[in-house]
């Protein structure tokens, strides 16, 4: 289940950022990229945000009235199923990097950030307060204050990974004790929403397999995350081919108040999945962004 198949809304980035800076440029090569969440360097006013600290202590408020928000709207019934929903709005966020990596050949590596969340639940913005950036040699901003690291391509594969991971297991460490939901299944909703991105993104640059294989070559690069990282298919329909997904662990949805299988569900039979995946596919229109 992605932000778009929970109704979330169109964004772009927001530069606010000093003109010269990686992380104004960067964030200017992704305005025309439609990532489901806004990204900006400065607070949008009369905002309400949660930062990283606060988004690994559920014990505490204002993550609290997040969690008991998901289970006023369906998402999350219990512990591991609040925890699962969080990992995967959590996991979108990731397309800022992955969006960098794809279309700038850079890798974020984000030391301060903040979330907003609506009122329906959806991360709908990543206030990026301080990033620094590894990327190749060629890079004509590589050296300034922002800059951590010149690598091959090879390596910058390795770095994202780095970062996202880095990005991702305080969530993980603090939530698999919150809940008790294993770690596999918290990383499975993460890399679900990363493989969501890595699609999204290269289909809008006019190459989906460059993300599927991109995604499925930086999965593999650490064995936690292999195991965790979703099963990758093409699906045709109506004239329209999309990547879908096979999760490597449930999110719980179908015990929620809807009662409802993710058509990426691993527990629905495969037959009963693939018919999901051709309904949806057969609804998108030939640039709609989103993995099912």
């Amino acid at each position: 289940m992605t932000q778009r198949d929970l109704g979330a809304k169109p964004h772009t980035g927001i530069i606010t950022h000093a003109p010269n800076s990686v992380l104004a440029e960067t964030l200017s090569a992704l305005r025309g990229i439609e990532l489901h969440i806004a990204l900006f360097s400065q607070p949008v006013d009369g905002t309400e945000y949660l930062d990283a600290t606060a988004l690994a202590a559920p014990d505490n408020p204002p993550l609290l009235a997040l969690l008991q928000r998901f289970k006023s709207v369906g998402f999350g019934f219990n512990r591991r199923a609040a925890s699962a929903s969080l990992m995967l709005r959590y996991g979108w966020a990731s397309g800022f990097a992955i969006a960098a990596y794809l279309i700038r050949a850079r890798v974020p590596f984000l030391r301060d950030f903040a979330f907003y969340f609506s009122p329906a639940t959806l991360l709908e913005g990543l206030w990026i307060r301080e990033a620094r950036f590894v990327g190749l040699h060629d890079d004509p901003l590589a050296g300034g204050p922002e800059w951590v690291e010149e690598v091959t391509e090879d390596v910058l594969r390795a770095r994202l990974l780095q970062s996202l991971v880095a990005f991702t297991e305080p969530l993980v460490a603090a939530h698999h004790a919150w809940s008790r939901f294993s770690r596999h299944a918290l990383w499975a909703m993460a890399t679900s929403s990363w493989a969501a991105q890595f699609t999204n993104v290269a289909r809008q640059t006019g190459d989906e397999r460059r993300g599927v294989c991109e995604a499925r070559a930086m999965f593999m690069l650490l064995p936690e995350i292999a195991r965790a990282a979703p099963e990758l298919y093409e699906v045709h329909s109506a004239g329209i081919s999309r990547t879908c997904q096979k999760l490597q662990a449930c999110c719980l949805y179908f015990k929620g108040n809807n009662r409802q299988f993710c058509a990426c569900c691993p527990i629905i039979p495969e037959s009963e999945r693939l018919k999901r995946n051709r309904s949806w596919v057969a609804a998108q229109r030939p640039r709609t962004s989103g993995t099912a």
